[in-house]
């Protein structure tokens, strides 16, 4: 019952914190689109993803080091954390080194050999990339003390500190206006500011609150050596991730040029204002799938894995719904001026949302389990076909959208892989998650979505089908979870918690 209320706040803490990123996130998107135009936009997301691309490192070392901390706590309550974080630094270190030569060379040759930039802007775009380069090292120095804070579970730090970063973006923004030169070279130096102080802000938090863990280099060789192979193993995913994410663009890039490079900048947009939801939920959950896992208590792992399961499900598809009924208003509203088909894109990436946001909990488990060598071998193949299979496509005349539709594809081919996987590594049987999941899901997809879909279907008037798709959404989709899509137990325990918040 401990570790479910401290879920809740953590959860309660990375919902405050995604409501309140999500929406000035939004509101900056549609600023940068104006202060930068449409060419200026597109050279920021192609070549700034170019530059991020280099750092593919960085999420496989971070989720490395946070499975390590996380086992570190779960079997020895965290008395070595000191030499874990002392590894870590050094695998940090390593990792800088390596993407900064690849970035100079092989990102550099990309750039300037394979992408389709208009003209007179090559020396613009030259400069991003290697001012994006900047804040990937900031980013990368950050990795063991963002670890460290979420292997502790200190979630309200996490949270404050991404809701000043958001707002430190948007006065960056802002600051465009007043500040004369090129607008895309200036918005990248402020960047790198907030980017700057940020990573101090970790530093320093991390220095007051575990005041016995220290930056430092002198750690057992053979515990980074270890930290350094599982986190081999993991860039694999990270490499198929820049194929469905930042070389997916590139390849829209060399058909259809930045135009629709920009389209792909909103819909990423959108998708990470989507995701944001499921990945606070997540974020709170995986230090406890993790420890529960490695001390060997799988009652609470497996009930851990289903909740999170559904209820990833479930805000996706809840905040999912009412926008893909209404993509076209809700973009006209928040950007303007909308890139060429932005609506259709970004249907399609909700879609891929809803879809995807079961993984987490696959993905965590695996992580937790440790050998994750075949398993990663396996899902890297799958998402680095996205890449001929896109290319092909396109070549023999593709629409733009295209992308994203493989991208389903591939993401439901891969779910079917992670069931297996974790039904023979964490024990999670394939007829409990049908059960228990999958069937849950499809009845409140189906029964939420129906009256909605009816209501788009026969009213007229974006703004009142706007209003009437999304009030009765309120409605259906929390009714069908309810219902349809929890357990008794757990209808049993929201009775329980609203009860409780009633009584005076």
């Amino acid at each position: 019952m401990a570790e479910n209320r401290r879920i809740f706040k953590n959860s309660l803490f990375m919902a405050v914190r995604m409501l309140i990123t999500m929406g000035i996130t939004l509101f900056t998107s549609r600023i940068v689109l104006e202060q930068l135009g449409v060419t200026g936009y597109g050279i920021y997301s192609v070549v700034g993803g170019l530059s991020l691309t280099m750092a593919f490192m960085t999420s496989s070392l971070t989720s490395a080091i946070q499975r390590y901390m996380n086992v570190e706590l779960g079997i020895n309550g965290g008395r070595n954390m000191l030499r874990i974080f002392a590894s870590c630094c050094v695998c940090v270190f390593i990792t800088a080194l390596i993407v900064l030569v690849l970035a100079e060379t092989a990102g550099l040759w990309f750039l300037n050999t394979y992408l389709s930039i208009p003209e007179g802007r090559m020396g613009d775009a030259n400069i991003v990339f290697q001012l994006s380069l900047v804040i990937v090292m900031f980013e990368i120095f950050r990795v063991p003390y963002n670890s460290l804070i979420t292997a502790y579970e200190k979630m309200s730090f996490y949270a404050y500190n991404s809701i000043i970063e958001a707002f430190l973006k948007l006065t960056a923004v802002i600051c465009l206006s007043w500040i004369p030169g090129v607008k895309l070279i200036i918005y990248m130096l402020l960047l790198i500011a907030v980017a700057t102080g940020i990573t101090a802000s970790y530093v320093i938090y991390c220095r007051m609150q575990f005041k016995n863990i220290r930056f430092s280099l002198n750690s057992p060789w053979s515990d980074t050596l270890e930290i350094s192979r599982f986190t081999g193993w993991n860039v694999l995913t990270s490499i198929s991730d820049i194929s469905y994410q930042q070389g997916l663009s590139m390849i829209l890039n060399i058909f259809y040029g930045v135009a629709f490079n920009a389209t792909m900048g909103i819909t990423n947009q959108v998708k990470t204002a989507v995701f944001s939801f499921t990945r606070s939920v997540q974020y709170a959950s995986n230090p406890q799938i993790v420890q529960t896992f490695s001390s060997g208590n799988r009652t609470d792992y497996l009930r851990l894995f289903i909740q999170t399961s559904k209820l990833s499900y479930f805000l996706v598809f809840f905040i999912g719904l009412p926008l893909m009924l209404n993509m076209e208003y809700v973009l006209g509203i928040w950007l303007g001026e909308v890139p060429p088909q932005g609506a259709l894109f970004a249907r399609l990436m909700i879609v891929f949302c809803i879809l995807d946001s079961l993984t987490g909990p696959f993905w965590i488990s695996m992580q937790a389990y440790g050998k994750i060598a075949s398993y990663q071998i396996v899902i890297s193949v799958c998402w680095l076909l996205c890449l001929p299979i896109t290319y092909l496509a396109y070549k023999f005349g593709g629409a733009p959208a295209t992308l994203i539709a493989v991208m389903i594809g591939i993401d439901i081919t891969t779910l079917a892989i992670r069931l297996v996987y974790n039904k023979i590594c964490c024990g999670v049987a394939i007829s409990t998650y049908l059960q228990k999941v999958l069937l849950r899901l499809v009845a409140v997809s189906i029964c939420g979505s129906l009256p909605p879909l009816i209501l788009w279907w026969i009213m007229s008037g974006a703004t009142s089908v706007f209003f009437a798709t999304t009030a009765c959404t309120l409605i259906t989709v929390p009714a069908s979870i309810y219902f349809l899509g929890l357990d008794s137990r757990e209808r049993n325990a929201i009775l329980k918690t609203l009860t409780k918040f009633s009584k005076p």
